[in-house]
């Protein structure tokens, strides 16, 4: 009887210290937030990495704490272009309607300085209609929406535009554009992880407290174009990035790393090892599928807790801010529909 209650006693003082068996602690509130938008990318496409690996070595994308899926499709459509998706993440609303009027909803990073965070967005393959700075045509409104943000671009800039190099001090001033001085018509010399770190360690000198996003939509090109030896360099590109990312989250508790997708794509991948060598290395035998139903979702650190599960896009907004209350950070109170 003794011992039962001993147990009884040791259980109910016992608390849960770990996430997908990884050491974690619950309810902390994130100050520094590093956010990967990656179009295209689902889940089973993470073997073009973690087959070329011998042993078993985990991929960066792997070693997270909480994994979820969000569902893609909002008030106008059961498959969302990857910009929609990703506008309802940002904004936690879904009624996107890819027009002017989206220009109007209030973006995380609003509310964020409000509290004292900065914002930095480096933007990879971006269309003129994927790219955020598509709002600028918006008017007033438009201006409003990407106000206080710093803003990078890995694309070449026009004549008398701004630009930056990652082997020099990225510049740090907000409501500007800066265009990647190593890019030209066809491609980028610097790597997106070059890039990356370049601009992250100016973030983190500029505020303690910062939001930094990076928006992929080169890696969907690529799977759309089924070349698959290109997609597997983007992807590894991006593993290094994130790789920076969790090292980082390693060392401090109030880190959060995200990954989300948009416009998933579902890829036939080979069977036998022939074939994965004709797919990997002359893009054969695999077919690229219209986009899924649902877009993946990776977290680790500060707040990853909430990230598992399956929900919709807008809710990963409420649940990168949500929680114990601390600083009067949560937005719990946030209308998915205006």
């Amino acid at each position: 009887m003794k011992s039962l209650l001993f147990l009884l006693l040791f259980a109910g003082c016992a608390q849960v210290t770990s996430l997908n068996m990884q050491k974690h602690e619950f309810g902390l509130q994130p100050t520094k937030i590093i956010w990967f938008q990656i179009a295209g990318l689902e889940e089973e496409q993470l073997a073009m990495l973690r087959f070329q690996y011998s042993g078993e070595r985990k991929t960066s994308f792997e070693q997270n704490n909480c994994v979820g899926m969000t569902w893609n499709y909002n008030l106008y459509n059961l498959r969302n272009p990857a910009q929609a998706s990703f506008l309802s993440q940002l904004t936690g609303k879904k009624n996107i309607k890819m027009t002017c009027d989206d220009a109007e909803l209030r973006p995380i990073w609003s509310y964020l300085n409000s509290n004292g965070y900065e914002t930095g967005i480096l933007e990879v393959g971006a269309s003129e209609t994927q790219a955020l700075t598509s709002f600028n045509q918006c008017g007033e409104k438009g201006v409003v929406f990407l106000s206080s943000l710093y803003y990078w671009s890995r694309k070449i800039g026009q004549q008398g535009q701004d630009g930056f190099h990652y082997r020099d001090a990225v510049p740090m001033i907000p409501n500007r554009v800066f265009f990647d001085k190593t890019c030209d018509q066809k491609t980028c010399y610097s790597s997106i992880t070059d890039d990356f770190k370049s601009i992250y360690q100016s973030m983190r000198k500029a505020s303690g407290k910062h939001l930094m996003i990076v928006r992929d939509f080169s890696y969907l090109s690529a799977l759309e174009a089924k070349d698959f030896q290109a997609a597997k360099s983007i992807l590894i590109d991006l593993e290094s990035s994130l790789a920076q990312a969790l090292s980082l989250a390693e060392k401090s508790n109030d880190y959060l790393v995200l990954v989300t997708s948009g416009d998933s794509r579902f890829v036939d991948m080979p069977e036998q090892g022939k074939q994965w060598y004709e797919f990997e290395k002359l893009g054969k035998a695999a077919q690229v599928k219209r986009a899924k139903l649902t877009n993946l979702v990776l977290a680790t650190g500060a707040r990853s807790e909430n990230f598992c599960g399956l929900y919709e896009d807008s809710q990963v907004f409420e649940r990168m801010l949500s929680g114990p209350k601390q600083l009067g950070l949560e937005l719990k109170f946030i209308n998915p529909f205006k």
